[in-house]
């Protein structure tokens, strides 16, 4: 699997009541992957950051990798210790 480490902020943060949470995803995960996981290590999020079925996040929710690149579409695209991001579409500049 590929170690990741999930950075929350704002409102994730407080749901979770954590700063991040590490997973373990399968090679080539997708977001359902991706969401899903997250919802196991963090089930507080279901609902509010993840959806309900736990297909992906919410909208009004982005995917943010080491703090570089916006993750578009359904492919993740990360390696073995990034950071993603999840934040708020709505957190201007």
């Amino acid at each position: 699997g590929i170690a990741v480490k999930v950075e929350l902020f704002g409102t994730p943060r407080l749901a979770a009541g954590r700063r991040e949470v590490e997973l373990i995803l399968p090679s080539g995960s997708g977001r359902q992957e991706f969401a899903a996981a997250l919802a196991e290590a963090c089930p507080a999020l279901i609902g509010k950051v993840i959806r309900d079925d736990c297909s992906g996040l919410q909208e009004g929710y982005v995917l943010n990798r080491n703090g570089l690149a916006f993750l578009q579409g359904d492919a993740l695209d990360v390696g073995d210790g990034d950071s993603l991001l999840i934040l708020s579409n709505q957190a201007g500049g």
